[in-house]
């Protein structure tokens, strides 16, 4: 195989690849009710709505200044954004906006203040042959009571520790208000007491409460400002493991290296003589008779010395820098809640926000993702990595289903952090009572997908095996340091976690640019493939291996003379695209038909705008990426009220080469590139953050190939963006522009690995006036794996 010495190449658009979105007619959707069925509905909501007002009335007089919160319920056929504005013109007048976010349910929530404003809530609703697409849009109007589950209730100190939420009147003066009434509530009532208030974002603040007894809700479950009412989550860390011996000779820092720095937010890192010499520095949130740093101590020593412990390349890299964040305690002397976690992140992070970037985090709540609500655990890790401009590699969560013989269970809260890497586990060996073949997933791995279906998780590595033998969970573990310097085995998600970090860290070190976690994620996973021996349809494989393993950093960073890798990094505006008709596809991939062929890998990762208290919707945009072929380029009439851009491509002769319906459907199923690496999934309109296809050419049907691949044709690259309604409007109110940093990475292949691909692709660039470069490196990357 031809060595990988060529580095990838970071290319930008030009001026005129960048185009403005252009509009269109619409009709009336074929749902719109009319005649008798408008009246019923309209009759149907109104009655919602009178029963929600009798209610209203009461809390309006008992907590004066405090808004109601109305539900609407969005039919399924009027979910999409362009019918959005149609239903709150029931609600608001014009410049008034009262939508505040989107329930679990798919519910509007509106803010309702006076009797007067319900009074003309229901008049518009009278109006039905005025409002058809309105009310058709709406199933049923309720009062917006608080979500109540005080089940399993953990205490702390003899008292019942509960998490309370207030509602987002998305208006920063009255929540401060909403929130001061609630304090001087609590502290009026006897045997509760307000323990903390933690700020998990800017939207998002969270009390934790303490009762005497359960009975005393009652005192204050009707406050009109209330959102939800739960058990505080109480943090889990499971450590299955086993001792043995074996050899690892310490490795010391080569002085004058500039080796990454890695946070690790965990129980503490031991000062043991394997990891003293790397450790820069700590944090501790707890006194030291509390501390435990076993679990911290195994994490550190696999993101320093994963490769070598195992003695196998699993990342091509020696030696991390570590900062020790002690976060949570010895969970058998002291508790730790989720509001506690949250806060001693945050603070740990804000200390080291400009030296440390990369931060692992292997532990986390034991509780399920719900599927159409994002947890305020991962808003909050959303927030901390936004604010503080850092990247958290996050585990997916252990189950134990399979000592049950039940199907991996679903990702833990926290690990649906849209900004964060998630990371689960596989096996690398099986013993005899092991249930998971080699390169399969671990039995304890919990899968996704995450919550609005997003993939997570992202990222696979070795995390351990495991199986029951005499009825007894046995395990085969990675290996790693206990806290006085023995090479210890076990199994865990937290453990296939920090190969990941070491991977982030190092090219984040490597990448001599300023610290951008969309371009390292889209180097990680661009990356992956899937294990050789999983045969799987691309669904299951998603949903529970997410994009795969990442390769070796080597094999990230640099092609060989058969392929290449473009990057372009850049920020989409609110009305703009990037259209580039001349997409530097190589002439040399011709074969002698006069058909291209190649393999194409196209990842697209982008930081969407994030709103809590949106439910499913939680993220507020989108990008779409589509690559392929066309016959010309054509001017275009700027006459017409709907065309903005003077050159376009011809519509009849356009092909997008990522879609599902060009390729063979039993080619599909099979594994493809080598089994490892194929990946074509139809996105649709899914807000999904990260999306990535990897196709075959020689795969498309003989009805495409003609249309496509035939000989002259020129090849476009187009990345566009959407955004929800709530978003939108905000941006009006405040007068802000919508903007989505992405990165695309696209590599393209010679299957017979005999064309310069390379060397064309990069005449190209020139040929077409691109402004292109090689991705700055610091140095060559040296493997140094030692057995």
């Amino acid at each position: 195989m031809s060595e990988r010495n060529l580095p990838v190449k970071i290319f930008h658009k030009r001026k005129a690849d960048e185009m403005l979105t252009e509009g269109g007619g619409s009709k009336p959707p074929k749902w719109v009710l009319h005649g008798e069925k408008l009246r019923e509905r309209s009759a149907q909501l109104i009655s919602g709505l009178d029963e929600a007002k009798e209610k209203a009335v009461i809390k309006i007089n008992k907590y004066k200044g405090i808004p109601t919160v109305l539900k609407a319920k969005i039919v399924d056929d009027a979910v999409a954004k362009s019918h959005r504005a149609d239903m709150l013109s029931l609600f608001e007048e014009r410049y008034d906006d009262k939508a505040i976010g989107l329930s679990a349910e798919q519910e509007l929530l509106i803010r309702v203040s006076t009797v007067e404003e319900y009074e003309t809530i229901s008049r518009n609703l009278a109006l039905c042959e005025l409002n058809p697409k309105a009310i058709s849009s709406l199933s049923a109007i309720s009062l917006l009571e608080p979500i109540i589950n005080i089940q399993d209730v953990k205490t702390k100190e003899e008292k019942y520790v509960l998490k309370v939420t207030l509602v987002d009147y998305n208006n920063a003066s009255l929540n401060q208000k909403v929130d001061e009434e609630f304090k001087s509530l609590l502290i009026s009532k006897k045997g509760i007491h307000l323990d903390k208030t933690v700020q998990y974002s800017d939207r998002l603040l969270v009390h934790q409460v303490l009762l005497d007894n359960l009975e005393l809700l009652r005192d204050i479950d009707d406050f009109t400002g209330i959102y939800s009412i739960e058990p505080m989550p109480v943090l889990q860390v499971v450590e299955d493991s086993f001792f043995y011996e074996t050899e690892f000779s310490p490795v010391q820092p080569v002085e004058g290296e500039l080796y990454p720095i890695v946070g690790v937010l965990d129980s503490g890192i031991a000062k043991i003589n394997a990891l003293e010499p790397w450790l820069v520095g700590n944090t501790t949130s707890y006194p030291e008779e509390y501390v435990n740093r076993a679990h911290g101590t195994f994490v550190a020593g696999i993101v320093g010395f994963g490769d070598l412990l195992e003695g196998c390349n699993f990342t091509g890299i020696t030696g991390c820098k570590l900062y020790d964040a002690l976060v949570i305690p010895d969970l058998n002397k002291e508790g730790c809640t989720e509001a506690d976690l949250v806060e001693n992140i945050r603070e740990a992070v804000e200390k080291n926000n400009n030296s440390i970037k990369v931060w692992n985090m292997s532990l986390g709540s034991g509780m399920e993702i719900s599927d159409t609500d994002f947890s305020d655990f991962g808003t909050a890790l959303d927030d901390i990595q936004d604010k503080n401009k850092i990247w958290i590699v996050k585990s997916a969560g252990n189950c134990n289903n399979f000592t049950r013989g039940q199907s991996n269970g679903r990702i833990t809260r926290g690990a649906d952090s849209v900004r964060a890497l998630t990371v689960g586990s596989i096996a690398r060996l099986q013993a005899a009572s092991d249930l998971a073949k080699p390169d399969h997933i671990s039995p304890f791995s919990r899968i996704g997908p995450g919550p609005a279906n997003i993939i997570k998780p992202e990222i696979m590595h070795y995390g351990g095996n495991c199986g029951i033998q005499n009825g007894r969970i046995t395990s085969t573990g990675v290996n790693s340091f206990s806290p006085d310097g023995q090479i210890v085995g076990r199994c865990g998600t937290s453990f296939s976690t920090p190969r990941v970090t070491a991977i982030a860290a190092h090219l984040s070190n490597e990448v001599q640019e300023e610290f951008d976690p969309i371009l390292l994620k889209t180097l990680m996973l661009h990356s992956c493939r899937y294990p050789e021996t999983v045969k799987a349809a691309m669904s299951e494989k998603v949903t529970q291996y997410g994009f795969g393993v990442p390769q070796p950093i080597q094999d990230i960073l640099y092609n060989n003379p058969h392929e290449i890798t473009l990057i372009l990094r850049d920020t989409l505006k609110k009305g703009e695209f990037i259209d580039i008709l001349d997409f530097p596809y190589p002439e040399c991939l011709i074969d002698d038909g006069g058909y291209y062929y190649g393999q194409l890998v196209v990842t697209l990762v982008n930081q969407p705008i994030l709103a809590a208290r949106q439910g499913v919707e939680y993220c507020q945009s989108n990008l779409n990426v589509f690559l392929g072929s066309y016959d010309e380029k054509v001017n275009r009439d700027r006459t017409v009220r709907t065309i903005r851009n003077p050159i376009g491509r011809n519509s009849d002769g356009s092909q997008n080469l990522l879609n599902f319906s060009s390729y063979s459907k039993k080619t599909i199923a099979h594994e493809g590139f080598n089994k490892t690496e194929k990946v074509l999934i139809q996105y649709g309109d899914k807000y999904y953050p990260n999306k990535k296809y990897a196709v075959d050419l020689g795969e498309v049907t003989p009805r495409y190939k003609d249309k496509s691949l035939k000989a002259p044709k020129k090849w476009f690259l187009k990345v566009e963006g959407v955004y929800r309604s709530f978003i939108e409007k905000q941006a009006i109110l405040k007068d802000e522009e919508l903007l989505q940093p992405f990165c695309v990475m696209i590599t393209i292949r010679d299957p017979l690995m005999k064309q310069p691909v390379y060397t064309n692709v990069t005449q190209l660039l020139n040929q077409h006036s691109f402004v292109h470069s090689n991705i700055k490196l610091r140095h060559d990357i040296r493997v140094d794996v030692r057995r």
